[in-house]
């Protein structure tokens, strides 16, 4: 053995060593029960950052120790699209250098990421290859491969059937500048000071008047109402009364309403009711009858009172307009609100449009009900347990999924619309001589354009009427045109722990579903978690996994999670290069006690990459004596006591190992590990002083031998890199059972 344990070395080596020979392809043995996890697929944005690493760490720990018992063990890679944030990744690249997202046209734009998604996926697949994850290479997928694209069609097609599916106006987040909708959890909330203004509401047919307050005077003119909570001793006296908008001089009516109401923070000032462009507002009105309307075009532009004004531009002339006529009693700067941001750091709106929904309270297929049962049934555990109660409340208030994105990258709707009314469209597309246009319809049409010049350079399309036909499957005879808009990637990510192991009805999905655990950033709880459970149960009839493991975050010297999207990820290669596989993994895993979200330390990493120097310094000693030579085995009393002790240590070492990994204690497993090291270390000291005797010199061959096969899934590198010059001839750890 070389003097110097030389990680960049010798990890390679080692690498190949197991894409020749060991064997990660289980077989289906109905015999046996199987040990089945499936990589929680990185985003193809871009590489990996060292954040991934611990949920690939502690995956393997996983799957090396259930190999080693003999369990056929798979454990599947993949990579995921990614949608709306490849796209966004994508587009800052090239507005790097100096292109943006519109010189392309909608197939070039595609193209252009499914090549840069194309390249990622190569180097994450060398990425998870450099970490040492005992994956099962043979099945690797991607959730825009031929299967994924065939499943994710045949469950759209099934929950249609099932009116499941449907289509209807709601109120939606939406950025401008990316042109696509956003869920809740997709978005940046950022506090900030913000100006409010205190506008005087004058009571109908009186000089008297009543201060309300509002930040966005822009969108005043669609106010018609007023709340007040029958409680609120301030203001109750106001309900039935008609006030006068200031900007519009129409009525506002004050009504009761018995919304949140706490006597002990009552608000000094009322504010207008505001269904129009507030959320919270606006799913009020789908209950109680209140009037709602759209204020912004595609563009986050105003439709009305400004036709055309980004609503900052119409801001600034509402309130000149209120000032010239004494009707804003005051201005405040000073007052912080909630403003929400995409990923590219845009401003978002809301906007009210006709979407795609998935229906969780379906009568004759009710979701919801079903997935909140099988919880119950199956005791699905969840790590740490005080987040199962969240998981839980969370899926039995999850409102129903807008499942539709205006992303260019993603799998697209399969949805046909016929045009049997132009007028009721509104399209956005390249005509044959290059230009980009847009407009309504029927008006193309009526100019000579031809339905297929449209149809050809289609980049989107949007149906304004609820009474638009759609259909799976075109009829002939009828024009249509394609839906443009493409599922929210957790559509199909949502399935992903489903199909990862193959198609429905096939033999390796009926024996490796339902996997064992997933192991994620408690994060994806509810986007991911929650999806996955309730898909899982609509298409198997039972939960995906049985364990839900959810670890901290790792953070960015920013403070803020450690994100590609957000462009303060450090490179993984940077850790590998620097301490080696083995230690990066270590020094993660050792995290996983902690409460709070971290940084990565490099005393923690140093630490780990002094201990495979420690493990090869004992290796060289137990090659250079030629210590598994000797073939004889003591009889237990020739040993000497201190030969007994490390023996017993071993012992009580492995005993514990397994309750560790039972419970998901991954840290206290590697920790005791890494510990009995130093045990090793002093038997070595021990024998050095003179004591190498026969019964010794087995006595550290075995243990050690005995030790790196217990060590292995924590430390797969080293300890199979010691196995090789150590023990010459003998098979791979990774093949290897305890």
């Amino acid at each position: 053995m070389e003097e110097i344990y030389d990680h960049q070395q010798i990890e390679p080596h080692i690498a190949d060593l197991w894409e020749k020979g060991a064997d990660f392809t289980p077989s289906i043995d109905p015999s046996k029960k199987p040990f089945s996890l499936f990589l929680i697929p990185p985003n193809a944005s871009g590489p990996m950052h060292v954040g991934n690493a611990l949920m690939i760490a502690v995956q393997d720990i996983l799957a090396r120790y259930h190999r080693s018992l003999g369990e056929p063990t798979l454990w599947v890679p993949s990579t995921d699209h990614g949608g709306y944030e490849t796209q966004v990744t994508f587009e800052r690249e090239s507005e790097g250098i100096g292109r943006s997202a519109s010189d392309y046209t909608r197939p070039e734009l595609f193209n252009a990421i499914k090549q840069f998604v194309d390249d990622n996926n190569t180097v994450i697949k060398g990425q998870i290859k450099r970490l040492g994850a005992s994956v099962d290479w043979t099945r690797f997928r991607f959730t825009m491969d031929e299967a994924s694209l065939t499943a994710v069609a045949q469950m759209f097609k099934k929950m249609v059937s099932q009116d499941l599916i449907y289509r209807r106006p709601y109120m939606v987040h939406y950025c401008p500048l990316c042109a696509t909708m956003l869920s809740d959890i997709e978005l940046k909330v950022v506090k900030e000071k913000t100006t409010e203004y205190f506008l005087k509401f004058f009571i109908e047919n009186t000089d008297d008047y009543l201060v309300l307050t509002t930040t966005r005077p822009e969108f005043l003119f669609a106010s018609t109402h007023v709340l007040v909570h029958p409680n609120d001793e301030q203001y109750r006296d106001y309900i039935g009364k008609t006030l006068i908008n200031p900007s519009t001089g129409d009525r506002v009516e004050v009504i009761a309403s018995k919304r949140k109401f706490d006597p002990e923070k009552v608000q000094p000032f009322l504010s207008p009711f505001s269904p129009s462009y507030i959320k919270y507002d606006y799913e009020y009105t789908l209950k109680n009858n209140l009037p709602s309307r759209n204020l912004l075009d595609w563009q986050g532009k105003l439709l009305d009172r400004y036709p055309g004004d980004t609503p900052a531009e119409a801001r600034e002339k509402e309130v000149a307009f209120l000032q010239e006529r004494g009707l804003i009693e005051k201005i405040d700067d000073a007052k912080e609100d909630s403003v929400f941001f995409c990923k590219k750091e845009h401003r978002v709106e809301d906007l009210i449009i006709l979407t795609w929904f998935l229906n969780f309270d379906n009568q004759k297929m009710p979701l919801r009900q079903s997935a909140m049962d099988a919880i119950k049934r199956e005791g699905l555990i969840v790590s740490p347990h005080w987040r199962e109660k969240g998981l839980f409340e969370w899926i039995g208030k999850m409102s129903d999924w807008p499942i539709a994105r205006q992303s260019v990258w993603g799998i697209k709707i399969p949805i046909w619309y016929e045009i049997s009314d132009p007028e009721k469209f509104m399209v956005w597309f390249v005509d044959r001589g290059g230009n980009r246009l847009n407009g309504n319809l029927a008006s193309f049409m009526n100019d000579g354009v031809s339905i297929d010049e449209i149809a050809e350079g289609l980049e989107r399309l949007y149906a304004g009427d609820e009474s638009v036909q759609w259909t799976l499957n075109k009829e002939p005879g009828k024009i249509y045109l394609p839906e443009t808009d493409s599922f929210d990637t957790w559509f199909s990510s949502g399935q992903w722990s489903t199909i990862v192991f193959g198609a429905l009805g096939s033999k390796e999905l009926n024996y490796f579903y339902p996997s064992h655990s997933i192991v994620l950033g408690y994060d994806l709880l509810r986007l991911s978690v929650s999806r996955e459970i309730v898909l899982g149960q609509y298409l198997m009839g039972k939960l995906p996994f049985k364990i839900v493991y959810l670890h901290r975050l790792l953070k960015a010297e920013d403070g803020r999670k450690m994100s590609k999207s957000l462009g303060n990820a450090v490179p993984l290669e940077f850790y590998i290069d620097t301490y080696g596989a083995d230690a990066t993994r270590m020094a993660l895993v050792s995290y996983t006690t902690e409460q709070d979200d971290f940084v990565f330390e490099e005393k923690r990493l140093a630490y780990f990459k002094k201990f495979a120097s420690r493990l090869w310094t004992v290796g060289r000693f137990v090659e250079s004596n030629n210590l598994h030579a000797h073939a004889r085995p003591p009889r237990p009393e020739e040993l000497p006591e201190e030969s007994k002790n490390l023996v017993l240590e071993l012992k009580t070492l492995i005993k514990k190992i397994r309750p560790y990994l039972d419970r998901y204690q991954f840290a206290r497993a590697q920790g005791d590990v890494s510990d009995f090291l130093a045990h090793l270390e002093g038997y070595v000291e021990w024998m050095r002083s003179g004591n190498d005797v026969p019964g010794a010199l087995f006595t550290l061959d075995y243990v050690y031998k005995k030790y790196i096969i217990v060590l292995h899934p924590f430390m797969p590198f080293a300890t199979e890199a010691v196995n090789a010059n150590v023990y010459k001839g003998s098979p791979l750890l990774a093949n290897t059972r305890q």
